[in-house]
């Protein structure tokens, strides 16, 4: 069952809640030690995972084995997405939880992730588009939600460049300004279209109602990741020649604070099927993470977006969302755990999973 390269899903998750925990939701005082801990404590079980996943994955399983194959059918090719997503989630971490601006060396070790992670999604967006251009046997139920990691990884690539490029060495600033700018157009654009197919996919086509409610969460990760990507490029303008940085800083919020408004609504229609499937909402497979990294995701936008207003209710709206969060996070690794140890008991001899994505709607 952790043969499905879609479990790095979990390491995106895990991420992301270190994240949440280190921007310090609300920003009271008395939780400040709270928040420091509890963003350590899930930065490090994220770096965990990744290295456990990542050990299994190559060395033990070798996935690599017929990779172009896997990472081209529309069925598991976007699950291969979370991997390069980890890396960035990782790369965000050793940024804002551990510090790692602060010192030269470990500015260095993230502009490396950052490229690891970001060209790996690249070239997998290539390779994995383009090979839904050329099938003939392409189906509209083959677009899952799924396709939307693919997009999400670029946009982190997008926030990170955007960090890096104030705190990096001198000698790579400017490219990391311009890489930013490159990546959240590719990023953006690429959420556009397969936005528009997925919606009339929803609205047009047979739903596969068994798996559906992860996928349609994960629908809310290009959205907020976009929020706090236009934001963090925004900020790059005056370094590549821009002589009107506030215009910029206020209309890149207000496109980020648009893309924020939409994801309210998509929490309620996905909340809404969530609610429909009841207990089948939960797949107990790699499936189900993907309620755990949107969701943080938009705790992120709103927190920036609250604070950049100076708006309370933005920021108890913040508190709200990172406590059930939370509870999310307890949920899926509970039922992550459970999933795992029943298939270890019902195949003591080993795993009898092939390489598959994550299942969509």
């Amino acid at each position: 069952m952790l043969d499905q390269p879609s479990w790095f899903g979990a390491v995106m998750g895990t991420g992301a809640v270190a994240l949440v925990a280190g921007s310090d939701p609300g920003e009271m005082t008395a939780f400040a030690g709270v928040s420091t801990v509890l963003s350590w404590a899930f930065f490090l079980m994220a770096s965990g995972f990744f290295l456990f996943l990542l050990i299994r994955s190559v060395v033990v399983r070798r996935l690599w084995r017929g990779l172009r194959a896997q990472v081209t059918d529309p069925a598991t090719g976007a699950g291969f997405a979370t991997v390069p997503g980890a890396v960035n989630v990782l790369a965000l971490g050793l940024l804002r939880v551990a510090g790692f601006a602060e010192f030269p060396a470990g500015r260095w070790i993230v502009l490396a992730l950052a490229v690891i992670g970001t060209v790996l999604g690249l070239i997998l967006t290539v390779v994995f588009f383009t090979a839904a251009f050329e099938r003939q046997d392409f189906e509209a139920e083959d677009i899952s939600g799924t396709w939307f990691i693919p997009e999400t990884v670029i946009l982190l690539g997008a926030v990170l460049f955007g960090d890096l490029s104030n705190v990096a060495a001198e000698s790579v600033q400017r490219t990391a300004a311009v890489a930013s700018f490159a990546l959240l157009g590719i990023g953006l654009v690429l959420f556009g279209f397969t936005a528009m197919l997925f919606f009339s996919r929803l609205v047009l086509h047979r739903q596969s109602q068994q798996v559906g409610a992860p996928a349609m969460w994960i629908m809310l990760s290009p959205l907020s990741v976009s929020a706090l990507a236009i934001q963090a490029v925004a900020a790059d303008t005056s370094m590549l020649g821009g002589t009107w940085d506030p215009a910029v800083i206020q209309t890149a919020n207000f496109l980020a604070a648009i893309l924020w408004g939409f994801s309210l609504w998509w929490i309620a229609a996905a909340g809404v099927i969530t609610a429909h499937l009841g207990r089948a909402a939960l797949t107990f497979t790699a499936a189900d993470w993907g309620f755990v990294f949107p969701t943080a995701a938009v705790v992120l936008a709103t927190s920036t977006l609250g604070r950049f207003w100076q708006s309370g209710a933005m920021e108890a709206l913040a508190v709200v969302f990172s406590l059930l969060l939370l509870l999310i996070w307890g949920a899926i690794f509970t039922a992550s755990v459970y999933a795992l140890r029943r298939d270890a008991a019902d195949h003591p001899g080993g795993s009898t999973g092939g390489v598959v994505g994550l299942p969509g709607i």
